[in-house]
């Protein structure tokens, strides 16, 4: 157990729940699922604008809900990001503002307060299947961190050794990846029928579109946008069964469904009209889909600009569950139920970007300043030369052109909010570590688990 208690009331005899309309249950939560796809762009669903990319459950499911356009990931690589998803902070405030590897000793710490722990403590029934990324050691596990069941894999799929488990189980190994969007849509379906009668919350988090691509023979050759097409539409395949299975099982209507990505396209995959890709620091490394549903509270057929971040869904799920959020540190992220159900504006005055332990950039609701970017194998800090870039989202939401000149006051103001940052967090700076495999052979690669045993902090 923890060596502290966040009280949490859930109100489920005395509030009539937005979009309750389960078959029997009028007065019962909204079920909770979160759908993160690794490396998908902004460009890639059908929603969005793709051309040679078939995603018709994706663009079902924003057909009947709302889509968020200015949507950002929590950051531009994958650990950081799903730290920032996780515990509603940047990802600096957790100590995990740098990519775990399979030699890594480090993961998400026991300190820190989760959407899994917040719901389960709260009456939830709490699954996670697919990628974790947060560390692969017993204290970092998703079981550790308020899941009651997990399958999936332990990072990304370019790192080995690259096994299956169920719970700290392995199932398979190595883990055939042609395999694993099947295995996890399996996975889904089986918790959502196991858990239809009472609260449940899934995070299913998708191994692709994160190199190496594979899909089964069955979906291979369907897309116009070749391999890469493939696997996201094979993926769309996969979400199209866990929306037919709440549907199957009579919850769809009480069932509140988040999609978004964990940053954006790496080598392959389109960001849309924004700059930049996966790891970078402009527009196209954070900027992600999302899409949100749930009927009876979110209008269907909506498209917000409204500017928000991973680091909103904690709060988020907290509003809708009807949950108080801990009050014994701070959370970045803020609730979007207005934004999703009454259109209401964003509940940022501004957006903070990291890269590592640095401020990339900042935007408030419509100018980006970027103060650092790269250039071949090194980063250029245009802050240091005294140029950072201004961008005008409104005007040039491609950020080909800086209008620092033209707007000093506003490079000012927001470089006051970048300096509030700094100082809130120059004591959590942490060393990234070396990204190639040890030759020590005594340092351990890849998890090391204890025996199976689920239980909970």
């Amino acid at each position: 157990m923890k060596c502290y208690r966040i009280l949490i009331t859930l109100l489920l005899a005395t509030i009539s729940w937005p979009g309750a309309q389960a078959k029997g249950s009028q007065d019962r939560p909204p079920n909770i699922i979160v759908i993160m796809a690794d490396d998908l762009g902004w460009g890639d669903i059908g929603a969005n604008g793709a051309k040679l990319i078939k995603t018709p459950n994706i663009d079902r499911l924003a057909a009947q809900g709302i889509r968020l356009t200015s949507f950002y990931a929590g950051a531009n690589v994958c650990t950081p990001s799903r730290a920032a998803l996780m515990t509603g902070r940047y990802p600096m405030r957790s100590g995990m503002q740098h990519v775990v590897m399979p030699h890594s000793d480090y993961g998400l710490p026991q300190s820190e307060f989760t959407i899994a722990e917040m719901l389960h403590e709260a009456g939830y029934a709490t699954g996670m299947v697919g990628k974790w990324h947060l560390g692969h050691r017993d204290e970092f596990w998703p079981t550790a961190h308020g899941f009651d069941e997990f399958t999936g894999v332990a990072y990304s799929n370019d790192m080995q050794p690259f096994d299956l488990y169920h719970h700290k189980t392995v199932v398979q190994s190595p883990a055939e990846q042609r395999e694993l969007t099947d295995r996890y849509a399996n996975a889904a379906t089986d918790f959502i029928s196991r858990h239809r009668a009472k609260p449940f919350f899934l995070y299913y988090a998708e191994t692709f579109p994160h190199l190496p691509l594979a899909v089964p023979d069955s979906a291979s050759g369907v897309s116009e946008a070749g391999l890469y097409g493939d696997v996201v539409e094979h993926l769309d395949e996969g979400i199209g069964r866990i929306l037919a299975a709440l549907q199957a099982n009579g919850i769809a209507d009480n069932t509140l469904v988040i999609l978004t990505s964990d940053n954006g396209p790496w080598f392959e995959g389109d960001a849309g009209m924004f700059r930049g890709r996966k790891g970078g620091t402009h527009e196209g490394g954070f900027r992600v889909p999302f899409i949100a549903r749930l009927p009876g509270a979110i209008a269907p057929g909506q498209v917000s600009q409204e500017m928000a971040m991973n680091i909103d869904i904690l709060p988020t799920v907290a509003a809708f569950a009807g949950l108080k959020m801990p009050t014994d540190r701070t959370i970045d992220g803020r609730s979007l139920r207005g934004v999703l159900t009454k259109s209401e504006p964003s509940p940022h005055e501004v957006l903070f970007f990291f890269d590592g332990n640095d401020i990339a950039a900042v935007r408030d609701r419509r100018y980006r300043l970027v103060l650092s970017t790269f250039y071949r194998s090194f980063p250029v800090a245009f802050e240091r030369f005294g140029m950072p870039l201004l961008f005008d989202l409104d005007k040039d939401p491609e950020e080909r052109f800086s209008y620092l000149r033209e707007q000093p006051d506003v490079a000012a103001r927001l470089m006051a909010r970048v300096g509030e940052m700094r100082a809130e967090v120059e004591t959590l700076h942490k060393q990234a570590g070396n990204p190639f495999a040890p030759k020590d052979p005594s340092i351990p690669v890849g998890p090391v688990l204890s025996p199976d045993v689920r239980a909970h902090k």
